[in-house]
């Protein structure tokens, strides 16, 4: 009993704490797992900018893009905003 515990306390700080998203490199899809900043359940999320094709600039990118990358920034790297601008969404990229 006690060991199933454990393990259940232990799976769930892993998926509030560890988190992961897939990368492109050199045509090899690659998973890239990160600690995250503040817990949230979710586990996977998009980093838009992991690939090599072109950066999308901000004006370019829908409501859900900038979704995606809101939480990328404050879940992977802890940078809380809100993509008003295009210097704000060059941080969370050069990351």
């Amino acid at each position: 009993m006690k060991k199933s515990i454990i393990l259940i306390a232990l799976l769930l700080l892993g998926a509030l704490f560890v988190g992961y998203y897939k990368a492109i490199d050199d045509a090899e899809l690659n998973t890239v797992f990160f600690i995250k900043k503040s817990p949230t359940f979710q586990v996977k999320f998009e980093n838009l900018f992991a690939n090599d094709a072109d950066n999308k600039k901000l004006h370019e990118l829908n409501g859900e893009e900038r979704k995606l990358v809101v939480d990328y920034c404050k879940y992977r790297l802890g940078i809380e905003t809100e993509l008003r601008s295009q210097e704000e969404l060059e941080v969370c990229k050069e990351r």
